[in-house]
């Protein structure tokens, strides 16, 4: 096989048919369209402590449970001008060491309510203190359980490794808002929970929300990505929406595709090497992408 594989330029408009072979189907705008109830109960928006300019009510009302990971809250809060609109908008859980969390946003979301979950312990960040407070919230409401007694420094860790025993069926898509952004540091260690929690936590569907793109995983194998139009999330219909296919894994990884504006056959693409970026996305309501290990998908958001 050759290292530069095969390159196809499509048209800006193509139709793509699902793969009639095994694959995984996913749906990565689910947080704009899921509108019943079935839809969006497992549908779970994460907001962190970066600035967005994205519409939160646009993306809330296609969520079932929403939780503010830190000075995340301080964002929510925010994000409105007064008391009364903003008692519309709580979240069910704020979690995190609260290094972040303003005092006053504390105070008012715990009088309305909010559970609020201190977890000191520095061996974990607060994003994923708050992927733990997802999975067991849906654990415990699945075996009809209260919630225990949480111990502050780590109980989150816990009762989901002691009593849960670290696994679940429960197949969650966590949105989560503004993780990506901010010191370097933390966002490429968010993008490493992407891969990693893929591996160890399998029921969790995790899609990153910037303010330009949204980022996500592909699996290994075949995979269709589909959405109703590419209107949903973009709103410029000047030219299509730009992509990219990221190897940020540690493999090399080959990749077929059909739905973009560049279409690649046995093409690898790893570090240090090619890499696909400013591709754009022209498959009318999807694309299809086969890939021999996991890799990072971007994709324009234009809301």
């Amino acid at each position: 096989m050759s290292e530069q594989g095969e390159v196809f330029e499509r048209p800006d408009t193509v139709a793509v048919d699902p793969p009639l072979k095994r694959h995984h189907t996913i749906e990565p705008f689910a947080f704009l369209t899921s509108v019943k109830e079935n839809e969006k109960k497992h549908n779970v928006l994460l907001i962190s402590n970066q600035p967005f300019k994205i519409n939160l009510k646009a993306i809330w009302v296609h969520c079932g449970l929403v939780v503010c990971s830190d000075g995340g809250a301080n964002r929510l809060f925010d994000s409105f001008s007064n008391d009364q609109e903003r008692e519309d908008y709580l979240p069910s859980y704020i979690v995190g060491d609260f290094d972040s969390l303003r005092d006053n946003v504390k105070d008012f979301y715990q009088s309305k309510g909010v559970k609020i979950i201190p977890q000191y312990g520095q061996y974990s960040n607060d994003f994923q203190k708050s992927i733990r407070c997802v999975q067991l919230h849906f654990s415990l409401l699945e075996q009809g359980r209260q919630w225990p007694y949480i111990d502050d420094d780590d109980g989150l860790k816990e009762i989901w490794e002691n009593e849960m025993g670290g696994t679940s069926d429960i197949q969650i898509h966590i949105y989560a808002l503004s993780v990506i952004g901010g010191r370097f540091d933390q966002s490429v260690q968010s993008i490493n929970q992407l891969y990693i929690l893929h591996q160890t936590e399998p029921n969790l569907h995790l899609f990153f929300i910037t303010n330009d793109d949204l980022i996500f995983l592909l699996y290994k194998g075949v995979n269709y990505v589909t959405y109703p139009d590419r209107t949903v999330f973009c709103k410029d219909t000047s030219s299509p929406p730009l992509c990219g296919l990221l190897p940020l894994g540690n493999k090399s990884v080959v990749l077929n595709s059909f739905g973009f504006r560049y279409d690649i056959k046995n093409w690898l693409t790893e570090m240090m090497g090619q890499v696909s970026s400013s591709n754009r996305v022209v498959g009318e309501k999807g694309f299809i992408v086969e890939c021999s290990e996991d890799i990072t998908m971007n994709i324009e958001l234009n809301l």
